[in-house]
């Protein structure tokens, strides 16, 4: 048995050229975009000429067909140049639910939608969450209803991506969004997945409203409570079968929560390399604080525990591409759940921790804008504190697929 743990050539080439795209584009700007609070569609438009946005939409509808390791290397390099994170959430975004739609989308819809998403003139968020169920997905009151040859949606999601963004983009876009389709006592039996465009070739569907909410951190990726008033989506744009939606959701949940531990991963690195410099330059009592052990022994251990996330963090990218692009019959949907999972549990409270730290070695400084370490560990956080699963609906994950859905 042989083990490799250098990247590819082709993979090393890839990471170049995000890391080059990065430093021209993105690092000049990332304090801005999450200052003013806004990604410029430029930007997006440079992201999508140079193969980076929507990487994984297949070259048949448009994109790059690129891998979920490469996914996670050019998350990992766009969070690293923009640790705030709302480029790379963007990013990862457009990765995971186009993707799934993709897998799972009438054929007319994606030919329609996702070449514009391939060239960076529209966007598709999530549309999940309420606000009385929070993670249980299954419990979702959204209605959509049959009528004809369409579905009239009627009901409120919080908490959904991207609005301000779809609507700034040339051919607009909408949401992944999950719905109730049948008795709510069926719970995730009675779910149905569709796709609800926003603006469509810039016309705006008025029977849409929303929201915004202000976030504390990742500035740049906006999030509304959106407002379905008898939104009507033709059954062309419906995802999968009926009443099936549930585990096709959980399948782009999955996927999101692959690539999430890498842009975390990305924004431990930039937060424990800024402390690294920090630390060899702040003197006190004579001497640079890196001399004491109390610093220097934990930036050790948090280094030691940084190596460790990121091997976590590729295996799941890994892992998804053996059932997704490799067709590997030795691993199923409940090994990308699970590793998805784990990657997204330990590396975004680790980047937590990291930037924690980071800022006590600062000092007071670490309390003013000026010092944008704070920028960081707040992106970070939002991973924490429950965006795309909270830490105990992934230790439940993780605990039933290992021990048993019977005892736990």
């Amino acid at each position: 048995m042989s083990m490799d743990f250098s990247e590819s050539p082709a993979h090393s080439v890839f990471r170049e050229s995000v890391r080059e795209f990065c430093k021209r584009y993105v690092e000049p700007v990332w304090i801005d975009i999450d200052e003013r609070g806004l990604i410029e569609t430029d930007l997006i438009r440079k992201m999508a000429e140079n193969g980076i946005y929507a990487l994984t939409i297949s070259e048949d509808l448009g994109g790059q067909g690129g891998t979920f390791t490469e996914a996670a290397i050019a998350g990992e390099e766009l969070a690293y140049h923009a640790p705030a994170l709302s480029l790379a959430v963007l990013f990862i975004i457009q990765s995971s639910w186009p993707y799934t739609f993709q897998l799972y989308g009438h054929e007319d819809a994606k030919h329609e939608v996702l070449p514009e998403v391939a060239k960076g003139r529209a966007a598709i968020g999530i549309a999940s969450t309420e606000a009385h169920g929070g993670s249980d997905v299954a419990d979702v009151r959204l209605h959509a209803s049959r009528d004809g040859d369409s579905w009239v949606l009627r009901g409120e999601k919080s908490m959904v991506s991207l609005p301000g963004i779809i609507e700034s983009l040339p051919w607009g876009g909408g949401w992944f969004t999950i719905a109730r389709t049948g008795d709510p006592k069926l719970r995730h039996n009675a779910i149905t997945d569709f796709l609800v465009l926003l603006k469509r070739r810039g016309t705006r569907d008025s029977t849409i409203s929303y929201r915004p909410w202000t976030e504390i951190g990742r500035k740049g990726l906006d999030t509304s409570v959106i407002t379905f008033d008898g939104t009507r989506v033709s059954d062309v744009f419906r995802i999968g079968e009926v009443n099936a939606g549930f585990r096709i959701a959980m399948e782009g949940f999955n996927l999101a929560r692959s690539m999430i531990g890498a842009i975390t991963v990305g924004c431990a690195r930039w937060l424990l390399d800024t402390g690294r410099d920090w630390i060899k330059q702040r003197e006190v009592f004579g001497r640079p604080i890196a001399n004491y052990q109390s610093i220097s022994f934990k930036f050790a251990d948090l280094a030691s525990e940084l190596e460790s996330a990121r091997l976590l963090c590729y295996k799941a990218a890994w892992v998804a591409d053996r059932y997704y692009v490799q067709k590997d019959g030795s691993v199923d949907l409940g090994d990308v759940a699970l590793y998805g999972a784990m990657s997204k549990l330990k590396c975004a409270a680790l980047a937590v921790e990291i930037g924690q730290n980071v800022m006590k070695w600062f000092g007071g400084a670490a309390y003013f804008k000026e010092t944008p370490v704070l920028r960081a560990w707040l992106g970070a956080l939002s991973y924490v504190l429950g965006a795309e699963g909270t830490e105990n609906m992934l230790r439940l994950i993780i605990a039933r697929r290992l021990i048993g859905r019977e005892y736990v």
